[in-house]
């Protein structure tokens, strides 16, 4: 390994960077640079800030002040004062012999790692195969850079030329609601006057999907596949719609009920779910697959719910029942698209991927059908506007590059407008306002949408958007001087010469995590309608390019899981080869990953190695962003690794004992350095495995003695047993740390060491599980689940809450329960009913000596602080040691 031993591979305040990290990414600041568009698992500018500066310098050339916790706080917060910067860029200068260092990332996404390599000084490079992901990173690290601030003003100016063109076409789609209407409405406080002569225009407008009822006595009848329909709940202000049934006209219509208490009479939150529905007329019953089916017949309609308003004082929300406005709008709409050349995207959406793309099950197989025609129209119309504000540009005496730049922002404002105008968004009833479609990393099927109207100044406003973008490129992206290469490429075909760079830092998918392809594929068809003339290079197919995206994704690979991994194994090290080609020699890769499974950290580990790297240390980072929801219990991740790599010296065999060795003397060095930093928890744990796999990477391969290969999976496996053993041996102080024990309850055990008997983040406990072997959503799963997930928190059940199930801990199906099923069995027994233990432990099957050890270890002081009583388990386990003998010993004796 190379003696220019750099800062990340020493030692990084990593609870300060997250700090900082976690501050941005629930902030809202209108002039960050992701509020340029959507792009999916973005980094932190402040993760990806502290990465590159801590690459870029060497660990004894930094000084006490210029690595501590408090300098990277003040260096990685949004809003940092440029002195700070230019300190830091000196110092990035001065550890690179005074020239700029040349960095690389090579699957640069929405471009926070070269946007900060650049901010820091360097010559960066961002390479990209998804087209929408490119078109961000021009929008990000080559105009604002290359123009300066006066871009902000031609997006300002023609930005409002834009919207006022698109106003005289569609404009009469969005009337006013008559004054005669509000007038009725005073009970509700809808008031009118003067002011309101000429109506108000909603803000938006509420729908939900309907179906016929299959029940043909009645005859002809829709049943509405709403959801809940509140739409205002928060203190002192509970609005919902409630169902009106008119059995003769055999329709439903809705009022509004407006109280300062929750109890409405009814339950907003109680008609549909996941598809079933009740017949609000007959009483009929339909389930999802009946849904579907209707779906898929094209019979799915739409009907009002109610229409939204801003309140005359400027500031809360009106409701009215249903859809006040009396326009023939389908036959309106149908006008203002045969006049336009832009039309509706019909392209097919791409389906079956992980159930995150379910709107095809439904019979919504094409973009266009994600649109109400109002949506339609409007949006066509912003593309066409697109092409006709450039010609007027370019007749201005406009410079082609600057006209290009100022309509490439507009035709993101364009792309992000269709993720808050289509029939998949929600109406927030706590915020009142419209969430958009991509509140998480899918496309689902929705049942009652919120469709805004983009001119109101309110959410999914055109006006908003397009002011964004100029404060964005005025505020944070045009004070940074240098302009980064930009590129859309395969990273598996760099065109660079070999030994160009200094550094590769870059952010790779995640093996199966997201489909990037399919996903932008909503965005990209606008895009192409937009600006698709600006960059036909780009925007000239179909869709997103997907059969080289370097991803594990089945469907691409006829349902064949190993075909896919080879794909993904295969490709990835193809990038590595290629970062191996064009690193410096000594120089260091940073890989950002963030995969939950073994798996996919083997597949990364081994593409890794076999392109010739050695990893030497790693570190989590909280990095996710929060740009969407996630069901209880999901697979996202709070925590990134930071892997650092360098080239491999030599190409040997590596002796798997002698692997091992050096394994755990690696383990015992990066935990006694990183408690007494301050590391603890799952981010010790994971560094600690991070920095052991410098053992089995820094060979080619490893051999056991009898000249059988060990794979990647089995030494990570080896090295998480180890890893725990040692925290729960060295630093809690547990004898022999439990080491011959199952994953399950070496998980349990350490979990309470970690976080003891509070309620944990979903998160935290999750990466915890991961990097312990077990699956968490498994352990929640079952007649007996260990643990609990509710509203994202997690609960680790007791013995007192598990043990009266006569079946826990007994063998089940011949599979052999858990060390920790067993002991929560015996302690509730031991507790509840102590004559029955005799008959428990009879049936039972255990190794004594391990299930005292599993005791101890939960009695031990290491699971309280300084002051705290003992947990009931923990005494539970106190008690059962004191009387091991007669309680498990003598039991023993008699049952054998």
């Amino acid at each position: 390994m190379s003696d220019d031993r750099r800062l990340i591979e020493d030692l990084i305040p990593v609870e300060a960077i997250n700090e900082v990290a976690q501050r941005e990414k629930i902030g809202n600041a209108k002039t960050h640079p992701r509020k340029l568009h959507l792009w999916w698992a973005r980094r932190p500018l402040a993760a990806a800030r502290a990465a590159v500066y801590a690459t870029l310098v060497r660990a004894d050339d930094v000084p006490e002040e210029a690595r501590s916790a408090e300098y990277f706080r003040e260096l990685c917060r949004w809003g940092v004062d440029e002195a700070r910067i230019a300190e830091a860029r000196e110092r990035v200068l001065a550890a690179n012999g005074g020239e700029p260092p040349k960095v690389l990332d090579m699957f640069a996404g929405g471009g926070a790692i070269p946007l900060e390599a650049a901010r820091l000084g360097c010559e960066a490079t961002a390479v990209e195969l998804n087209p929408v992901a490119h078109l961000i990173e021009l929008c990000t690290l080559d105009y604002p850079q290359r123009f300066g601030s006066s871009l902000a003003d031609d997006v300002r100016r023609w930005g409002a030329r834009w919207i006022e063109r698109a106003w005289e076409r569609v404009g009469h789609l969005y009337p006013p609601v008559e004054t005669d209407v509000l007038e009725g409405q005073e009970q509700l406080g809808l008031e009118s006057g003067d002011d309101a002569k000429e109506g108000r225009r909603p803000i938006a407008y509420l729908w939900t999907r309907t179906v016929r009822c299959p029940n043909p006595e009645l005859g002809e009848h829709r049943i509405p596949l709403v959801r809940q329909t509140w739409l205002a709940r928060k203190k002192g202000r509970f609005v919902a719609l409630r169902p009106v049934v008119d059995q003769q006209a055999r329709e439903v219509r809705w009022e509004v009920v407006q109280a300062d208490h929750q109890d409405l009479g009814f339950n907003p939150a109680g008609f549909s779910s996941r598809g079933k529905a009740t017949c609000f007329i007959c009483g009929a019953g339909v389930d999802a697959d009946y849904v579907k089916a209707e779906g898929r017949a094209g019979r799915i309609g739409t009907a009002p719910l109610a229409t939204v308003l801003r309140h005359r004082s400027g500031r809360g929300r009106e409701y009215l029942a249903g859809d006040v406005s009396t326009i023939p709008l389908e036959n309106m709409c149908r006008a203002v698209l045969e006049e336009l050349e832009v039309q509706p995207p019909s392209e097919s959406i791409v389906d079956s991927y992980r159930q995150a793309v379910l709107v095809p099950q439904y019979g919504l197989t094409r973009f266009c059908d994600l649109f109400t025609s109002r949506q339609l129209a409007t949006l066509c119309a912003l593309a066409q506007g697109v092409h006709e504000i450039h010609e007027e540009m370019i007749s201005d005496g406009f410079e082609p590059k600057r006209a290009e730049a100022a309509c490439a922002y507009i035709g993101l404002v364009v792309s992000r407008l269709s993720d808050y105008n289509n029939t998949l968004c929600q109406w927030h009833n706590t915020g009142e306002k419209t969430n958009h479609a991509f509140a998480r990393q899918a496309l689902p099927m929705v049942w009652d949408f919120s469709e805004v109207n983009p001119f109101a100044m309110a959410s999914g406003s055109v006006h908003i958007y397009v002011a964004e973008m100029a404060q964005i490129i005025e505020s944070s992206l045009a004070n940074v001087e240098r302009r980064c290469e930009v590129r859309r490429t395969s990273a598996t075909q760099l065109p660079d010469h070999d030994a160009a760079y200094d550094a590769v830092i870059t952010d790779p998918p995640y093996y199966d995590n997201i489909s990037y392809a399919d996903l932008s594929d909503f965005f990209y068809v606008w895009l192409k309608r937009s600006i698709g003339f600006l960059f036909p290079e780009h925007l000239e197919g179909e869709l997103t390019p997907k059969h080289r995206e370097i991803a594990s994704i089945v469907h691409r690979h006829e349902g064949d899981r190993s075909a896919a991994r080879r794909f993904y194994e295969e490709e990835m090290e193809g990038a590595f080869l290629e970062a191996h080609r064009v690193l410096k020699p000594a120089a260091p890769l940073i890989c950002v990953y963030a995969h939950k499974t073994t798996l996919g950290w083997a597949s990364l580990v081994e593409a890794l190695r076999r392109a010739g790297f050695a990893i030497t240390e790693a570190w989590p980072l909280d990095t996710e962003m929060p740009e969407r929801s996630r069901g209880q219990g999901s697979a996202a991740l709070a925590s990134s690794i930071f892997v650092v790599a360098r080239r491999r010296e030599v190409e040997d065999m590596g002796d798997y004992g002698v692997v091992l060795a050096e394994l755990d003397t690696i383990v015992d060095e990066r935990l006694e350095r990183l408690t007494e930093a301050g590391v603890s928890g799952s981010d010790l744990v994971i560094a600690t495995i991070g920095a052991g796999l410098r053992a089995f990477t820094r060979h080619l391969k490893v051999e056991r003695a009898n000249g059988e290969d060990v794979s990647v999976e089995t030494f990570i496996d080896e090295a998480q047993s180890r890893v725990l053993n040692a925290i729960l041996a060295k630093v809690y102080g547990l004898a022999d740390g439990l080491g011959t024990i199952d994953a399950k309850t070496r998980y349990y055990v350490i979990a309470r060491v970690a976080f003891g008997y509070a309620d944990v983040e979903f998160d935290e406990a999750n990466n915890l599980a991961r990097s312990a072997g077990v699956e968490l959503s498994d352990l929640a799963d079952g007649r007996m689940p260990l643990a609990q997930i509710k509203k994202g928190k997690v609960t680790f059940l007791d013995y007192d809450e598990r043990g009266e199930d006569p079946e826990l801990g007994l063998v089940s199906n011949g599979i052999d329960p858990s060390l920790i099923d067993i002991l929560h069995g015996v302690l509730w027994h031991a507790g509840h009913q102590r004559e029955k233990l005799h008959d428990y432990l009879i049936q039972a099957r255990f190794d004594p000596e391990a299930l005292r050890a599993v005791a101890q270890a939960l009695q031990g002081k290491a699971l309280r602080a300084e002051g705290e009583s003992k947990p009931d388990e923990a005494q539970a386990c106190e008690r059962l040691l004191g009387a091991w003998k007669s309680l498990i010993d003598d039991n023993l004796i008699t049952s054998s």
